[in-house]
């Protein structure tokens, strides 16, 4: 059994609820705070007016704003080094916001992101907690 005991946030940004729910509990059981946003425009309002998060899980093609606009807002804004997981099912490299700390591609194993969240959270010095 793992000891839970991480309270730092992460802000999953992803507009198919199933997949936004199924990273949520992984994250969730493992012990970290998740705060959901179901588009960018969400994430968006979330990243201006809330707490830093430790790291953000974040799918590129959504409604609204996409990805790459809410990684460029954040890079160009307030949160220029809050760990970015990108997870998606695009299939070329090219045009990642600059830089994700990770890429994990659709359909994502739960495992592995758990391990790069971790990983990022933890280099990030733990911030948004």
């Amino acid at each position: 059994m793992t000891e839970k005991k991480s309270r730092l946030t992460v802000l999953v940004v992803e507009d198919d609820r199933d997949a936004r729910e199924s990273f949520t509990e992984v994250l969730e059981e493992e012990g970290y705070v998740v705060v959901q946003a179901a588009d960018g425009r969400e994430a968006e309002s979330y990243l201006r007016d809330g707490p830093p998060p430790a790291a953000i899980v974040l799918d590129l093609m959504m409604p609204r704003l996409d990805g790459w606009a809410v990684a460029a807002l954040m890079r160009q804004g307030r949160l220029p080094q809050v760990p970015i997981v990108i997870v998606t099912a695009a299939t070329d490299r090219w045009g990642y916001p600059a830089p994700p700390n990770r890429v994990l591609k659709k359909p994502v194993d739960l495992d592995e992101l758990l391990g790069a969240v971790r990983t990022v959270a933890r280099s990030s010095g733990g911030a948004g907690g």
